[in-house]
């Protein structure tokens, strides 16, 4: 069986197999990182929202800058941290959803802790 070219693998195949760990539930009323501001981390580290919704070129720049990378499934339900070897195929599949005139289902933002690491942070917005 041949193996699966990077473009054939959907977000969710790509995404399946990261660790994820519970953020917030906009159906019990939280408020979802990018709205609300802040982000804490599955080591408890504490992200504050510097910028967003970023454009793409400045998402683009991100995801090899920044020291972080989390994918926010469900308006941050679910918060799956992208390794850094994972961000190039990562982004492949999610430039598209960052585009106003594609399917704009996602949106970027930078996040920063207080020893001035930097976070890019993608939304899945409902």
């Amino acid at each position: 069986m041949p193996k699966k070219r990077m473009s054939d693998k959907s977000f969710a195949e790509v995404t399946a197999s990261l660790e994820h760990t519970e953020g917030s539930d906009p159906g019990t009323g939280q408020l979802s990182p990018a709205s609300s501001g802040e982000l804490v981390d599955d080591r408890g580290r504490l992200w504050t929202r510097s910028r967003g919704p970023l454009d793409v070129r400045l998402a683009k720049r991100l995801v090899r800058g920044a020291d972080e990378m989390i994918i926010g499934e469900g308006a941050g339900e679910v918060l799956r941290p992208v390794p850094a070897e994972g961000r190039d195929e990562a982004w492949e599949l999610l430039k598209d959803r960052l585009e106003p005139g594609g399917p704009g289902t996602h949106q970027a933002y930078e996040f920063r802790s207080e020893d001035d690491r930097v976070l890019l942070y993608v939304e899945e917005f409902c």
